[in-house]
């Protein structure tokens, strides 16, 4: 291990700041500095929505102190671009014209909102939700606004939603798919969920596309693939994220959808690597905190070539909380093949579905909806392989004890 290795992060992110943690954690002499364009410390994205709402201000969302930085020794360089490489030199280029020398790259630099390619939607009043500015812009919009238009039933879409909601909007939420969340819920759970968000306020319309966004210059309305209009003065385009891979590509390094990253989480270039919603391991852009953690801290055993560890994907998991409504969902939700089985308990009156999806007694996917218990349990569970076929038919009452099933 080189005591004195110079290990330099693009984005301040989860996966950014969470690589550096752990490199000064197993390397205190390692010289970790992050470089971001963002004017905020590190800040976890689904906080955005309290700070939309006004709930919270910017800096009361930020994870560490600056003094924590301090103590940690991780010299973080806000407003402070990255717009090129020069792998010969070994050199990341900065916009105002500086270098920094690296032992070590890590590519961290996270993804921004996509903007379907939908007519008019340059306009004023179309935005979407990535950052703390944004967060803030449209929170100064609304003071305007009466009735928001939110492009996307997805799980940011239902919390910008929600947020919008809580600033007193009228809300519309337009969807694609003919129910919400199609990747993290079945057909059941999706109804549950929409009707439990319906009674705080929150319209749907499910099943249609958004062709054209209408107004002058100012939003208006939109238009719907059926010709249907819906009026309003704000819409909020929540249509999924994409990696930001331009500084990769420009210098040369494989790029797809992401950055190509192997199982040590390397790029094709020489001491760089990429971790995070930029980074595409075997064809996929994971886009989840559990993925960018995962691959963080891999990353960084790797980095500093103490002990290497091999990335072979993280369990697709989303956890969040619109109002008051607990939500879960794990691995494979809607299987395909009849080798699954199936495992649910449905309680209509308190709005609950809990739902195990099995492979030879194993649990490969899940869905809580309206309750915590079991979550953490269930999880572990599924890392672990556990095979719980003898609790199947009891794995989901409220007082099922987990613990009957580790001690196995």
């Amino acid at each position: 291990m080189n005591p004195s290795l110079d290990v330099v992060i693009v984005g301040n992110g989860v996966a950014g700041v969470t690589a550096a943690r752990i490199i000064k954690e197993k390397n205190s002499k390692a010289r970790v500095s992050i470089y971001t364009d963002e004017i905020h410390q590190y800040y976890p994205r689904p906080r955005l929505y309290d700070v939309l709402s006004g709930e919270v201000t910017p800096s009361e969302i930020y994870v560490f102190s600056g003094k924590w930085y301090e103590n940690s020794g991780i010299q973080v360089h806000l407003k402070k671009k990255a717009v090129g490489l020069d792998f010969d030199r070994k050199e990341l280029l900065l916009e105002n014209g500086s270098r920094v020398d690296y032992d070590r790259l890590v590519l961290a630099s996270g993804g921004h909102s996509f903007i379907p390619p939908i007519k008019g939607v340059d306009k004023t009043g179309v935005f979407a939700l990535r950052s703390i500015k944004d967060a803030l812009t449209i929170r100064e919009f609304t003071k305007k606004s009466k009735k928001a238009i939110v492009i996307g039933g997805g799980l940011l879409g239902l919390e910008f939603a929600t947020s919008l909601r809580k600033l007193v909007q009228q809300v519309e939420v337009v969807e694609i798919f003919p129910r919400l969340l199609p990747r993290q819920l079945d057909q059941y759970g999706a109804a549950i969920l929409k009707n439990r968000i319906a009674s705080r306020g929150i319209d749907f319309i499910l099943g249609a596309k958004t062709v054209e966004i209408l107004g002058r210059d100012i939003v208006s309305g939109i238009q719907l693939d059926s010709g249907v209009e819906v009026s309003g003065d704000l819409v909020l385009v929540s249509a999924g994220m994409r990696s930001n891979v331009q500084l990769a590509m420009e210098a040369g390094i494989k790029v797809n959808r992401g950055v190509v990253v192997d199982g040590y989480l390397r790029s094709s270039a020489d001491d760089v690597y990429a971790i995070g919603d930029v980074a595409e391991f075997e064809g996929r852009v994971y886009g989840i905190i559990p993925a960018a953690v995962d691959q963080a801290r891999i990353a960084a055993k790797n980095v500093l070539e103490e002990e290497k560890e091999v990335y072979t994907g993280s369990i697709p998991s989303n956890m969040l909380k619109i109002v008051d409504i607990d939500l879960a969902s794990m691995g494979i939700v809607n299987p395909e093949e009849d080798r699954y089985e199936e495992i649910k308990r449905i309680d209509d009156e308190k709005g609950i579905y809990k739902k195990l999806v099995l492979d030879q007694g194993k649990i490969v996917g899940a869905i809580i909806l309206g309750d915590r218990q079991g979550i953490t349990a269930i999880k572990r569970l599924m890392t672990q392989k556990t095979d719980i076929t003898k609790h199947k038919h009891s794995i989901l009452a409220d007082n099922f004890d987990y613990k009957k099933v580790a001690e196995r």
